[in-house]
This record gives structure tokens, C-alpha cells and sequence, in this order.
């Protein structure tokens, strides 16, 4: 009779030793846990055991197994998109020295972040679209929530301002759409300065409450943007004058985010475009076409 193989130490290859995932429900990464978490020998799959702390009293406490369902509810709070629910500083790939400085400040950033510390300075990554910007900010909330229990949440600008807009015509007061965005240990905003030409005075004022009940809150703010300072070397492709990101939000604001935000450049080619373009070449190659003859064999050589 052959021995019984001896239990594996490698990580599960669902979750990589995290014991959650994240699954796509109604447009968001919602996170549960993983399978590999219902053979834990502490807590039978449960999430919660008795634990006896230093005074020798017994308390319920999370399992490390990481099916805790506080745990859970703190990731599924962070709002990620489904498109990045893998999201993580380990899978940003840099393409050049100033992304792999990005990479480096975001890991940074997790490891000297200190729940229930106030004042901490955040990050404002600046760059072309397609640059990672959006993939750093929630691999930082990610991080942070499945390490130290951190609560965060992630906003989409010109989402926030359509989802506050709608509550106003609801009754919503500010206060109201306010505190959510207060209590959160780091918010992360991503497209500031991307709204419309045609109510520049509201946007900036949401922005503006944004900063400064952060601000007084003593909590950090992470945010990223397409809009680069005034002598950035590179411009944000629209059509018409490019703007800077000083345009865009106005003096105050812009002399305010140097007093919250470390600013970190993130440029370099749109990693999208590119994807595209490898997809449009591989058909090619496996018929044995030249570079850029896809389109002439669709329309038939015209």
C-alpha cells in the first residue's frame, strides 16, 4: 500500500493564500471566502472564533484564515470596479522608470500606513490615460484592507457627480453624501478634473468639501488624474488647448493638493492602445499577413 502523500505548504492557487476572492455581482467585485477556507482547523470554515486576550478574558475574533465576515465586508465596501478585481502592486507591470517609482511609492504607502493615525499625506498620480493609475489606487485599498483591516472606497469622479446630483433631486442634503466619503480610512478618487465645461463652479465645489472634510478628519486621500501640473513635459490628448490639472480644479484646490499629496507622475504609452493593437497583429500572424493588412482583408482589399 503507497504512503499518504504528506499535505502540500504551497499557497491554494484560487485565492494565493489570501482566502478570499472576489466574484462580479451587479457591476461590483463583491468579496467571499474561499473555498480553501472551509478546511481551517481553527474555525471549521466560519470566519469567527473564542480567542482569550492578555487580560485572560474570552472574545469573539476574526479567524487568519480570512474568511472573517467583517473581513469580507470591509473589502466588498471598497467600491473596485469588476475590471480590476485583481488589482494588486505585485501585477502592476511598469513599463518605465517613472512607473516603476509609482509602483514603488504605492507599496511604500501600504507599509508605512498606521490605522488610526491621522495626517498622513496621500498620493496624487499623475499621466496619460492607460498608465495604471486607476490599478495602483485600488491595489493600494486592496492591500490595506486584507493586511491591516483597513476600510476604504473608490470613486469615479464624474460618477460621484452624477450620483450626487441625482440625490439632490432626491432631497439628499450635503451633509448627507458628505459623511460616507468622511469616515472612510482612505478615499480614493480617480479622473479628478473630468466633468463638464458647463458646470465647472458646482464640480469644483464638491471637490472642494471632498478636500477639506478629509482634511479635517486627519484622513488621507488618494487620487489620480489625466491632467498634468503646468512644465509637464506631456499633455492630456483632447481636442482643442490642453488644460493642466491647475485648469481644471482652479488655484485653490490645486495649491491645496500640495498640502495633502505627495504628486507622483505615472506617464508613458496607453497600455490599452497597445493591447489592442497586440490583439489586431496576432489574427495576422496566424495567417501569415503582413503588419497592418487586417483591415484590407476585412474590406475585401479595397
Amino acid at each position: 500500500m503507497s504512503a499518504r502523500p504528506e499535505a502540500s505548504n504551497a499557497p491554494c492557487a484560487e485565492c494565493q493564500g489570501e482566502g478570499v476572492r472576489f466574484v462580479a455581482r451587479e457591476g461590483r467585485a463583491v468579496a467571499v471566502a474561499c473555498v480553501c477556507t472551509q478546511a481551517c482547523p481553527k474555525c471549521g470554515g466560519a470566519g469567527r472564533l473564542y480567542q482569550q486576550d492578555a487580560r485572560g478574558y474570552t472574545q469573539l475574533a476574526g479567524c487568519d484564515c480570512g474568511a472573517d465576515p467583517r473581513r469580507l465586508a470591509i473589502l466588498s465596501g471598497l467600491r473596485i470596479p469588476v475590471k480590476f478585481m485583481g488589482a494588486k502592486t505585485s501585477t502592476y507591470q511598469p513599463k518605465n522608470s517613472e512607473q516603476a517609482k509609482a509602483q514603488a511609492r504605492a507599496v511604500r504607502f501600504i507599509e508605512e500606513f498606521m490605522p488610526n493615525a491621522s495626517g498622513g499625506r496621500g498620493i496624487l498620480f499623475l499621466g496619460q490615460p492607460g498608465t495604471g493609475k486607476t490599478h495602483l489606487l485600488l491595489s493600494i485599498l486592496r492591500e490595506l484592507a486584507l493586511q491591516k483591516g483597513v476600510r476604504g472606497r473608490y470613486e469615479e469622479f464624474s460618477l460621484l457627480l452624477s450620483d450626487i446630483k441625482d440625490g439632490f433631486s432626491k432631497g439628499l442634503s450635503t451633509r448627507e453624501w458628505l459623511e460616507p466619503l468622511r469616515q472612510v480610512d482612505v478615499l480614493a478618487i480617480d479622473e479628478v478634473g473630468k466633468g463638464t465645461s458647463r458646470n465647472v463652479e458646482f464640480e469644483q465645489g464638491v471637490l472642494d468639501e471632498i478636500i477639506s472634510v478629509r482634511y479635517n478628519a486627519g484622513r488621507p486621500t488618494l487620487l489620480a488624474s489625466n491632467y498634468p501640473r503646468a512644465g509637464s513635459l506631456w499633455k492630456f490628448p483632447e481636442v482643442g488647448v490642453p488644460e493642466t490639472l491647475e485648469h481644471r480644479v482652479g488655484p485653490r484646490i490645486y495649491s491645496r493638493l500640495h498640502e495633502l499629496c505627495d504628486f507622483v507622475e505615472v506617464t508613458g504609452e496607453d497600455h490599452r492602445k497597445q493591447q489592442h493593437e497586440e490583439r489586431e497583429r496576432a489574427p495576422q500572424a496566424r495567417r501569415g499577413l503582413p503588419p497592418g493588412s487586417a483591415r484590407t482583408a476585412r474590406l475585401g482589399g479595397k
